[in-house]
């Protein structure tokens, strides 16, 4: 019995975590970022609003990180859309839902923000500077590096060798800046 209870909880908190919004749920079907989010506005409340990334919203509040991305900052959040968590290995996503890789979902996360206010220009004077190929260090702590692909755009270049574009980039918020990213980056996960 206890079996099937938690086996109901656990399809429950993936449907929910999955499920895309309706357009009467979503505050900006169809709109781009910038249109949506208002700088007045700290990094959770924007991410919250723009309809087209409600699993990292649904994930920060599942994980409790609510409070580390809506501090004071500034932070500079690297913003995945649901479609890039779809793109994610088979069950992926659904295993970070469960309880026990919380710590895993709270790494990947975290993996996503860099400490400071660090626009788009300042990233590529770090490629510039650095011959190339940039290293920032992302409040999880570990390194993210960040590198110019054929056609000059910045290339996000995660753990696992993934790589992920920035397709929008300085939308400001009151504690931050976020930079849309075409793809979930990708820590190295570590036992604990």
């Amino acid at each position: 019995m206890k079996i099937i209870l938690l086996y109901i909880a656990f399809c429950a908190i993936i449907t929910t975590a999955t499920a895309q919004p309706s357009v009467s749920e979503s505050v900006s079907p169809g709109k781009k970022p910038a249109e949506v989010m208002n700088a007045k506005n700290d990094i959770v409340a924007n991410i919250a609003t723009f309809g087209s990334s409600t699993i990292f919203s649904k994930t920060l509040t599942s994980c409790g990180l609510i409070q580390t991305f809506n501090n004071h900052g500034p932070l500079t959040v690297f913003l995945p859309p649901d479609s890039a968590f779809k793109n994610l290995q088979a069950n992926q996503l659904n295993y970070l839902l469960l309880p026990v890789a919380k710590y895993d979902l709270i790494a990947l996360l975290t993996y996503h923000a860099l400490p400071g206010n660090i626009s788009a220009k300042a990233i590529a004077k770090q490629i510039n500077r650095q011959k190339g190929l940039a290293v920032f260090r992302t409040i999880s702590g570990a390194p993210l590096k960040a590198q110019f692909d054929d056609n000059g755009n910045i290339v996000l270049i995660d753990q696992s060798g993934g790589k992920s574009i920035i397709k929008e980039s300085d939308l400001k918020q009151q504690n931050g800046v976020i930079h849309m990213v075409s793809n979930v980056l990708m820590p190295d996960f570590k036992p604990i």
